[in-house]
């Protein structure tokens, strides 16, 4: 029943291409974030939960 639709909905290429290269973008990020992050703050962080 769907996919009847989604076949004659013009703009559902571009919409998946868009999906896409933000998944990509948010991917990067997350990566360049976990590279640069200060190791005396991930040490502080896996403390975390031990420190009361």
């Amino acid at each position: 029943m769907f996919s009847k639709y989604f076949e004659s909905v013009e703009w559902l290429g571009i919409f998946a291409i868009c999906a896409m290269v933000l998944f990509i973008i948010a991917f990067i990020i997350m990566l360049i974030w976990t590279f640069r992050i200060d190791k005396k703050k991930l040490e502080e962080y896996n403390n975390l939960p031990l420190e009361k």
